[in-house]
């Protein structure tokens, strides 16, 4: 205790010799990515915003460009969506509920007999994301595996348009 006062002492001694903090002067903290970044002015903390957007943005371009992947947003997903047919919707609702269905069992959803009919709906959603400039790859993806010679394909939504259509109560 008698430590914790005489640090006390100290540092009122010393207070003329620190620098002076004008009085009413608030400093603006931004938090991003764990750091504390202090910003003396509004502008300096809207100027600091505005780049770190431009730069959340820019890394954003980056990941699509790399990964072929789409920066989902209610216009453009509501449009994409609206621009399906029902069987084309009904195959989506399937994957995002599912995440993973096989060839199997979205015929036996569709009512369909064949694989051929089967690729023939996925081209349509293929089509109406081309038609958005949205890459197929980025909305559903397609695994090929072979057991005992017979061949069965797994459909999977990805996980950006999964994440994004469960955000918009997609399918409802």
């Amino acid at each position: 205790m008698k430590n914790n006062g005489a640090k006390a002492r100290k540092s009122l001694t010393n207070a003329p010799e620190r620098a002076s903090v004008a009085l009413g002067s608030v400093m603006i903290r931004i938090h991003h990515m764990g750091c504390d970044i202090d910003c003396d002015t509004v502008a300096e903390a809207a100027s600091l915003l505005r780049q770190l957007a431009k730069d959340h943005e820019a890394r954003a371009d980056r990941h699509r460009d790399m990964y072929g992947g789409v920066h989902w947003n209610a216009s453009l997903f509501s449009s994409f969506v609206e621009s399906l047919g029902d069987t084309q919707k009904t195959i989506l609702s399937l994957l995002v509920r599912n995440q993973k269905t096989t060839d199997v069992d979205l015929r036996a959803a569709l009512g369909l007999g064949t694989n051929q009919q089967l690729a023939g709906v996925l081209s349509g959603i293929s089509k109406q994301a081309g038609a958005l400039n949205v890459p197929a790859r980025s909305i559903y993806t397609v695994e090929d595996e072979r057991k005992s010679g017979v061949l069965t394909r797994t459909y999977a939504i990805t996980r950006d348009f999964g994440m994004f259509a469960k955000e918009m109560n997609w399918p409802e």
